[in-house]
């Protein structure tokens, strides 16, 4: 589908700062989808074995769409940008590329995630960028549905036993100081915010982010507060740990192989 009409042509300077924010989410959207789908026939029930497949597709396809809009804006191949470029070239935060490791890690990042991500769809379904705001609007509905089953989990981790609320501790422990990566400002986001095309800073956001979740962890225990970042610091280009070489190599290698020209 073509996104583009004559009025909506951006600035050049806007179109490079529009495809820096949307690769970088895009990048989120397609590893977390990775991590997610790997637990197809390992969840703790069969019923979750169905949800987790479902919300790695939706993940996965949103990243299609943003790699699809990238595409319109750049002239770059769809395939390329998901599959074919080297793990150097990839954006995403660093909390979506760490293993699944126990499934109250899972839970825990999954629901720190949708709730990110509906600060930023609820947001952008108001971009001055009429393809923009329409991906927006597909994909709010579906975290919504992500968002509900995430809550669903972590109270049945909270308040199941001793044992399921030390669990869910020790996973925010780890994964609130990264968590805050999902909020960066990506190069020239001011010029995007002036012309509305994202409706607020990402700073805004992660405020908006933050008064969701404290209390959700405070009722957990108060002191994980203390492994909030202050402020998340710029996406930047960062050294590629084995992490993402062994999960990089995973998923690009059916591409790589030539067995599968599509993706």
């Amino acid at each position: 589908m073509n996104h583009q009409n004559s009025s909506q042509i951006l600035a050049p300077g806007d179109r490079d700062a529009l495809v820096a924010y949307l690769l970088a989410w895009a990048d989120d959207e397609l590893i977390l989808g990775h991590r997610d789908s790997e637990w197809t026939g390992f969840a703790p029930q069969i019923e979750e074995d169905v949800a987790f497949s479902s919300i790695a597709q939706d993940e996965m396809g949103h990243a299609g769409l943003l790699y699809g809009l990238i595409a319109e804006l750049t002239g770059d191949d769809v395939d390329h940008l998901a599959l074919r470029r080297p793990p150097a070239e990839y954006r995403h935060a660093a909390m979506v590329e760490l293993p699944n490791g126990d499934w109250a890690f899972t839970i825990a990042r999954h629901y720190l995630y949708d709730l990110a991500e509906l600060c930023r769809v609820d947001a952008l379904v108001d971009s001055t960028y009429v393809p923009l705001a329409a991906i927006a609007r597909k994909v709010v509905r579906e975290e919504h549905y992500h968002a509900m089953h995430g809550s669903a989990w972590w109270e049945r981790l909270r308040d199941g036993s001793s044992e399921s609320r030390a669990r869910l501790y020790d996973a925010l422990r780890d994964l609130l100081p990264p968590a805050a990566d999902l909020f960066v400002t990506t190069p020239d986001e001011r010029a995007l915010v002036a012309s509305g095309v994202l409706p607020c800073p990402a700073g805004a956001l992660y405020e908006e982010w933050l008064m969701q979740i404290e209390p959700l962890i405070e009722a957990i225990d108060p002191t994980l507060r203390a492994h909030l970042e202050v402020y998340p610091a710029p996406r930047m280009p960062r050294p590629v740990g084995d992490c993402f070489l062994a999960l990089h190599a995973e998923m690009t290698m059916v591409s790589a192989a030539g067995l599968g020209e599509r993706w």
